[in-house]
């Protein structure tokens, strides 16, 4: 009996070797992507991803709690050829604006010397970041309350493979993850793009 369970574990583990990766994995076709799904800012929970020509775009949002959204763009057999940040004026909101210095007039409008000016005060939210970490890799891990957040890239012509890595509140949440105009949920994690 003791043989059989070796014999029957041995096929077990020799199947689960020889199965090739791309069968574990789901993956999705570009032409998924066409097209903006329909979300408002604060009126949804999740990550919004599409194609517009030959930008991909991905946004995240909330219904007005602070979350937490983490995550990476790979690109595979491709690289990245440019990358915009949406909504960096929330990085640093201006509290109280500058003031220039002035001159300081006396009663008969005669000058008295220069007062000096006043820097604006600024508020850095530092903990929030996008970056492109390599021309095959984007890096983001940002707070978000009721604004929508997010990033515009292109890449070289055809690369292989996009792959999608997106927690909240850093576990995957795959069922909050809508793409194209047909705010398809693909419940996949991570989203593999399979261009060929």
């Amino acid at each position: 009996m003791t043989l059989r369970f070796i014999g029957a574990l041995g096929v077990v583990l020799t199947c689960a070797v020889v199965l090739p990766p791309r069968v574990l994995l789901a993956e999705t076709a570009p032409e998924r992507f066409d097209g903006r799904p329909k979300f408002s800012e604060g009126k949804a929970l999740g990550y919004f991803i599409w194609r517009d020509g030959d930008t991909w775009k991905l946004r995240w949002t909330t219904f007005g709690a602070e979350h937490r959204f983490t995550g990476r763009i790979a690109i595979e057999g491709g690289q990245i050829t440019s990358m915009k940040r949406v909504d960096v004026d929330t990085e640093r909101k201006v509290i109280r604006p500058g003031r220039a210095p002035h001159v300081v007039r006396g009663p008969r409008g005669r000058a008295r010397g220069v007062a000096p000016g006043r820097g604006a005060v600024v508020a850095k939210r530092e903990e929030d970041r996008i970056e492109q970490e390599t021309e095959h890799l984007i890096r983001f891990a940002t707070h978000t309350d009721d604004d929508v957040d997010g990033v515009d890239f292109k890449v070289s012509d055809r690369p292989a493979i996009i792959r999608f890595v997106l927690e909240i509140d850093g576990r995957p949440r795959p069922a909050e993850v809508d793409v194209c105009r047909a705010n398809f949920m693909p419940n996949e994690n991570p989203l593999t793009v399979r261009f060929r």
